[in-house]
């Protein structure tokens, strides 16, 4: 190529020539990196890659067994040995505490307490409640003696089907008759919701439930599983099939396991409270929204009417749930 007679132009096509020259080196290095970054086989390697590198997985070796697990140490090697508890349902202060949950027909109500007993409940609605009490087989709530229960069914239908997963032989034919009975019973209870069995034949049919639940409890069971969960079942007689007396009755507990969700989230949130002071405060507020959302109320502006009202004798104080009316 000829040369161009004008200094300037000579000068400047030799300093593009070296601009190429550059771009093909950057360009060159670049290549390179981007080869070495992908035969890394983990960040920060340093060195050469190793010719035989560890996988992941199975260990090969006796040390490892041969499932790939390490066998126990001997017991000369053993100093001494902890129990590690389980995480319990919550904490204050960091001990262990509980947290109870109680739906009505309007309100929600939470507590946290170190006692895991229904004598929290106790002390919100008295040892004489007369009510319906839905719940699961915890024995604590033996004690409302005048209350109508309902054992939660789902409980015992969940327990009957994992029970039918290692049953083997005839151990298969008790939860197969349990979960026939409570399954009929429900279905009796949904018919008569459906306006195709009348009052008094669902009734009649619970006093039928009972009599079966008996006599199914009643034989020996030579499996320890049957043996355990038909004397479940037998001390709790009666309580199983209020809902065929009383359709509007729930037959689980479903609506306090909804109701505990939100909290055990913000449990697992912050882990629990610092102080007994803060965990009754947390019990209340929880209370207090769980209801207005029910409600259809603001919490927020309940909050903020009972706080003025507290400071001022001319202000009414907000009513969380409506006043029932008096007869004349």
């Amino acid at each position: 190529m000829d040369q161009p007679a004008c200094l300037g132009c000579r000068e400047l096509l030799q300093r593009v020539a070296e601009l190429d020259a550059l771009v093909v080196e950057l360009t060159r290095r670049l290549e390179e990196s981007l080869r070495a970054g992908k035969r890394q086989a983990a960040p920060f390697r340093k060195g050469p890659p190793k010719l035989d590198p560890k996988t992941p997985g199975r260990k090969s070796g006796e040390a490892h067994g041969p499932h790939g697990h390490r066998p126990p140490p001997p017991p000369d090697q053993i100093s001494e040995c902890h129990d590690a508890p389980l995480p319990d349902a919550w904490r204050v202060g960091g001990r262990p505490a509980w947290l109870h949950a109680w739906v009505g027909e309007r309100a929600t109500a939470y507590a946290i307490d170190p006692r895991r007993s229904a004598a929290v409940l106790e002390g919100v609605i008295g040892i004489h409640f007369d009510g319906i009490l839905g719940h699961d087989g915890f024995a604590s709530y033996g004690r409302f003696a005048e209350a109508i229960h309902q054992q939660c069914v789902a409980h015992v239908l969940r327990r009957a089907r994992e029970m039918l997963e290692t049953a083997t032989r005839g151990a298969v034919r008790f939860p197969r008759q349990v979960v026939a009975l409570f399954t009929e019973a429900i279905h009796s209870r949904n018919e008569h919701l459906r306006g195709a069995m009348t009052l008094a034949d669902l009734q009649a049919r619970r006093e039928e439930f009972d009599a079966r639940l008996l006599d199914l409890t009643a034989r020996p069971r030579s499996a320890p599983e049957n043996e355990r969960l038909a004397k479940h079942l037998w001390s709790h007689a009666g309580q199983w099939f209020a809902f065929a007396s009383d359709p509007t009755i729930e037959a689980t507990n479903w609506l306090a396991e909804q109701a505990i969700r939100p909290a055990v989230v913000n449990r697992k949130v912050w882990g629990g409270n610092r102080t007994a002071v803060g965990a009754a405060a947390q019990g209340v507020l929880m209370s207090v929204w769980e209801t207005c959302r029910r409600q259809a109320h603001s919490a927020l502006d309940y909050v903020s009417q009972t706080l003025r009202s507290a400071g001022s004798l001319l202000l009414p104080g907000p009513a969380l749930l409506p006043t029932p009316r008096m007869g004349t």
